[in-house]
């Protein structure tokens, strides 16, 4: 029997229709995918300048002239892996503070969050480490949320350094030591690290040792484990 659809379920069902992606279209973003995901393998051991096309092509078994029918050159490849990696750590902390106001205890949480990331995804881990050389630079794009929160704590008297640039330096510079320790630590001991090198972190930036050591321990609590 057939069922007559409404005016607005008619078009409804042609919006959703013309969202969603066709076959050739599910094709291309399956190929583009596999470019990605196969130049982030490769650099689980070597730099992007170490890499070839010939070798990205053969690791996502397609040919040398379909890499270009989605990329310029490496170069272009890069700038989009580099995106795409950012965007999903940004996103990572962005939820993990979410209804979190205190600059001081998202500064906590996204240092948890970062040791997660890096100890559960270590292949991306290890891309992000080679696609982000100059991670450390206090004005670094990928240091943007960090420059935020640490702005927020200078306005709010969270934070006290001699200067957002200093404090922000501060903060990768810990985070970076902290993932590196990490990586080489036996399985659960990562939590111990956190609120240790958290706590020397947040106390250095102004808070107290007691309650820095309250704001690392809940982030551990909350984030990490």
């Amino acid at each position: 029997m057939e069922v007559m659809m409404k005016p607005g379920q008619v078009r409804r069902a042609k919006e959703v229709a013309r969202r969603s992606p066709g076959r050739r279209e599910r094709r291309k973003l399956a190929t583009r995918a596999a470019l990605l995901d196969a130049t982030q393998a490769l650099l689980a051991s070597r730099s992007m300048d170490a890499l070839s096309v010939d070798e990205i092509v053969q690791r996502a078994d397609v040919a040398r002239g379909t890499f270009y029918n989605y990329f310029a050159d490496k170069d272009a490849l890069e700038r989009e892996l580099a995106a795409h990696v950012r965007a999903r750590v940004e996103n990572d902390i962005a939820r993990t503070n979410e209804g979190i106001s205190d600059p001081v205890e998202r500064i906590a949480r996204a240092f948890c969050c970062i040791l997660r990331f890096f100890l559960r995804e270590r292949e991306q881990a290890a891309a992000m480490a080679r696609l982000f050389p100059r991670a450390t630079d206090p004005a670094a794009p990928i240091n943007s949320g960090v420059r935020g929160d640490v702005t927020k704590g200078f306005e709010q008297g969270r934070i006290a350094a001699p200067s957002e640039d200093v404090a922000v330096a501060s903060i990768v510079g810990v985070f970076m030591a902290g993932v590196n320790r990490a990586l080489d630590l036996p399985s659960g001991k990562a939590g111990g690290l956190a609120i240790g090198m958290g706590t020397i972190l947040l106390h250095g930036l102004g808070v107290r040792r007691t309650q820095a050591e309250r704001i690392m321990t809940r982030a551990v609590q909350s984030v990490l484990r």
